[in-house]
């Protein structure tokens, strides 16, 4: 099944980048993109994604907001990545269990995130939450 995908972040720079990144790994049919909680909500109920990658601070509020609503909105399985600059153990604590299947630092995290993407989109039987949880450290 082809993965249609929604980065969500307020950086021109950081859609860009994974849009780049990204755009080329197989199985991924579409990037859509969006700026705010807003668009983001709006774009889901449009037309559900299969996967969101979903940046922390945003202009109209803080993404752990809506995690729980873009998972309740798709009717069908929605697999949701936060991706932020604010990876404090807490932040991730808390979106992980709101239902977010994993959660990456952008300033070290970035090629893990790219990697579970890959492995998501080739439909590897490994992808997991647990991928992530196994380089998961604790302070």
């Amino acid at each position: 099944m082809p993965i249609q995908l929604l980065i969500v972040d307020d950086s021109d720079l950081i859609r860009a980048s994974l849009r780049a990144l990204l755009g080329s790994v197989a199985g991924i049919a579409a990037i859509r993109e969006a700026t705010t909680l807003a668009e983001a909500l709006d774009s889901v109920r449009r037309d559900p994604p299969t996967l969101v990658i979903l940046d922390m601070n945003l202009p109209d509020g803080l993404g752990i907001d809506i995690i729980q609503q873009l998972k309740q909105r798709c009717s069908h399985a929605l697999w949701l990545a936060v991706l932020t600059i604010h990876a404090d153990p807490l932040y991730r604590q808390r979106c992980l269990a709101l239902g977010a299947d994993w959660f990456f630092d952008k300033a070290t995290e970035t090629d893990l995130l790219l990697e579970v993407v890959r492995q998501f989109a080739a439909q590897n039987p490994m992808i997991s939450a647990d991928l992530y949880l196994t380089t998961e450290t604790t302070d």
